[in-house]
C-alpha cells in the first residue's frame, strides 16, 4: 500500500493523514521498497496500524508471495535483465502487460517466476515468417528512356551530352542510361 492508499484507508485526506500520522506510522511501519521513489508499505502491517491492533512482523525475503506487484526493476532483478528490457519485453508481448497501479506499471511475482522458468520464446512471437513477401529483394525497374536510347545506339552513334540534351538530365544520369542501354543492346 501507498500512503495515499493509507490515507484513503483511514478515511483522511493524504495531505491531513501525513501531518497527523505520517511521522508516527513511517516509525512503526518499514518501507517494503527503501530504495524506490514510491514507498510501498506490507497492507497487513498498514491494515493493523490503522485499525490500532499490534502490527505483525515485517514479511520475509525468502517467504515471497505469488500474488505480489513487483516493479520493472523488481522484475529485472529476478529475470536478470535489465529494467528498460522489462518494459520492452511487456510491450511486444514476451511478458504480461502488467497492472498499472500509482502511475507506473506492476507485474505479479508469478507471471515474472514463470517467464524465467519457461523455454526461451521470443523467436515464437508472431513477426515476419519465411516467405513473407516483404523478405523478397526489390523488383529491379528498367527505365523506359534505357530503350529508347538503346534503339538509338542501332541507328548510329550517339554521345553522352546527346542524351543529356535530350532528355534534359545531368551528365551522369546520361551516362548511366547509355551504360543500361548498351548492355540491353549486348543481350
Amino acid at each position: 500500500m501507498t500512503e495515499e492508499d493509507i490515507a484513503t484507508a483511514s478515511g483522511l485526506p493524504v495531505y491531513t493523514w501525513r501531518r497527523r500520522h505520517g511521522a508516527d506510522f513511517r516509525a512503526r511501519v518499514p518501507v517494503i521498497n527503501p530504495r524506490e521513489r514510491l514507498r510501498l508499505y506490507d497492507a497487513a502491517q498498514a491494515t493493523a496500524y490503522i485499525k490500532g491492533a499490534p502490527i505483525p512482523a515485517s514479511p520475509a525475503d525468502d517467504a515471497a508471495h505469488p500474488d505480489d506487484l513487483l516493479s520493472d526493476k523488481e522484475a529485472g532483478v529476478v529475470l536478470g535483465i535489465d529494467a528498460t528490457t522489462v518494459r520492452a519485453y511487456a510491450t511486444t508481448g514476451y511478458l504480461p502487460p502488467g497492472t498499472e497501479r500509482h502511475g507506473r506499471t506492476w507485474w505479479t511475482r508469478r507471471s515474472i517466476t514463470v517467464r524465467r522458468d519457461s523455454p526461451d520464446q521470443r523467436h515464437h512471437s508472431p513477426g515476419r515468417q519465411p516467405g513473407d513477401l516483404r523478405d523478397r529483394a526489390p523488383r529491379h525497374r528498367r527505365d523506359p528512356r534505357v530503350t529508347e536510347v538503346s534503339a538509338l545506339l542501332l541507328l548510329g552513334q550517339v554521345t553522352t551530352d546527346e542524351i543529356a540534351e535530350h532528355y534534359q538530365v545531368g551528365r551522369r544520369t546520361a551516362q548511366r542510361l547509355l551504360a543500361a542501354a548498351l548492355t540491353v543492346s549486348e543481350d
